[in-house]
């Protein structure tokens, strides 16, 4: 999961839609209306994720994808008050098995933020798993969290973690000095640190 950093100044275009528009409901994000500040909102988050789906980290254009709401706007869990902030959305890859597709409106246990990869690694055969020593309710909230996410759900997605895991201990073993040059690049580059801290 990409530890998420959003830029300092949300989208302009949001801002100023947000203050023409004070009586926004959740209904609002998917007008007509929204669609241009949608697309360019989609288009600051690829860059604030470095071209990767904030939940999987495989690469993904910035008119590809959807832009999902980290906390629901709306069911069950939903924050609607949350709906219009820049600071509550990621953008996601479209995939029915994994990421906000299969998050649905799900509240994560563990959020894409700093720090949200400490407690999970990438094993050998590509699968994403708690690392060891969590207590009972931590390990929940990982598991929790990467089941929600269906980040082990895909059988494709497992086995290109798996070729870049190689790719990556290749390069550490042949030329350990230009680890961090293609970590920076590499898809999954999140999770494959995992593996090396």
């Amino acid at each position: 999961m990409i530890e998420l950093q959003h830029r300092a100044t949300p989208t302009e275009l949001l801002s100023e839609f947000v203050a023409a528009n004070p009586q926004l409901t959740p209904a609002d994000f998917s007008s007509v209306a929204f669609q241009p500040v949608k697309r360019q909102v989609k288009a600051d988050l690829n860059a604030d994720q470095g071209g990767l789906c904030v939940y999987c980290e495989k690469p993904l254009g910035p008119n590809e994808g959807q832009i999902d709401h980290i906390k629901p706007k709306d069911g069950p869990h939903g924050h609607p008050h949350l709906c219009f902030s820049y600071v509550n959305y990621a953008h996601s890859c479209i995939n029915p098995k994994t990421c906000g597709q299969q998050k649905k409106s799900g509240l994560l246990p563990i959020e894409p933020q700093p720090g949200c990869n400490a407690e999970w690694m990438l094993s050998t055969d590509g699968t994403i798993m708690p690392i060891a020593g969590l207590s009972r309710q931590r390990r929940h909230a990982v598991v929790q969290t990467r089941d929600m996410l269906g980040l082990n759900k895909d059988a494709n997605l497992v086995d290109e973690r798996k070729r870049w895991l190689a790719s990556v201990l290749a390069i550490g073993q042949a030329q350990p000095q230009d680890m961090l040059l293609f970590l920076q690049t590499a898809p999954y580059r999140h999770i494959l640190a995992t593996v090396l801290l």
